[in-house]
């Protein structure tokens, strides 16, 4: 168990260091946009990924407890709509304590794990590329100093390293991708479909009347 174990681990290792690998020979071209560049980069990629994968990631048992949560949910209203108010309020509260909040549960616990495998996994891992990479020492050797951007000077200098340079980026990665994804529906909403109007396209015929 111990030797299989131990095998395991090591093609983990393998991997992680293919990763790394991959990400340095990518990263290499950019980096004459200096510290500040390569890492606003990984987080604009960091937020596409997680938008990709929270599109495309779906789980069977995820999909099914939406479908039961949407029905439960439906059948609770209609139970509201009934004529009788006491009688709706007492067969909601049934369907609640029945059916409705343990699907709710688990519906959302399913949804944060979703959640967690899109958008906290891949943002962690580029948070462990940059710690192993982008050291200070490392930002000293390849762009001679230790920070991304060093406000103010001497003893009250205010200093922005790698870490918090990404945590700044992040979110505004994120917005900017949900400002896109605003103005282009946006377009296309006023954009609407097209009307043929006389004089647009095609001719007006006019109805003579009949002799």
């Amino acid at each position: 168990m111990d030797e299989f174990l131990d095998m395991l681990w090591m093609q983990v290792e393998y991997g992680l260091e293919s990763i790394v690998t991959a990400l340095d020979t990518l990263l290499n071209p950019v980096e004459v946009l200096g510290p500040a560049g390569v890492v606003l980069i990984l987080a604009l990629a960091t937020a596409g990924t997680t938008k990709i994968l929270s599109k495309v990631y779906r789980t069977q048992r995820h999909t099914h407890l939406k479908e039961e949560f949407l029905h439960w949910q439906s059948v609770r209203q209609a139970a509201m709509a009934v004529e009788d108010k006491e009688k709706g309020k007492a067969m909601a509260k049934n369907i609640d304590q029945a059916k409705l909040n343990q699907v709710y549960y688990d519906y959302f616990f399913e949804g944060l794990m979703k959640n967690l495998v899109t958008t906290v996994l891949p943002a962690l891992l580029v948070v462990a590329y940059l710690s192993r990479t982008y050291t200070r020492e490392s930002l000293e050797a390849r762009f001679g100093s230790q920070w991304i951007f060093t406000l103010g000077s001497g003893p009250d200098a205010f200093h922005i390293g790698t870490l918090l340079w990404f945590l700044i980026c992040l979110p505004v990665s994120f917005a900017l991708f949900g400002l896109v994804a605003f103005l282009i529906k946006k377009g296309r909403k006023n954009q609407g479909p097209e009307i043929n109007q006389p004089g647009k396209g095609q001719p007006d015929h006019q109805h003579l009347p009949c002799g």
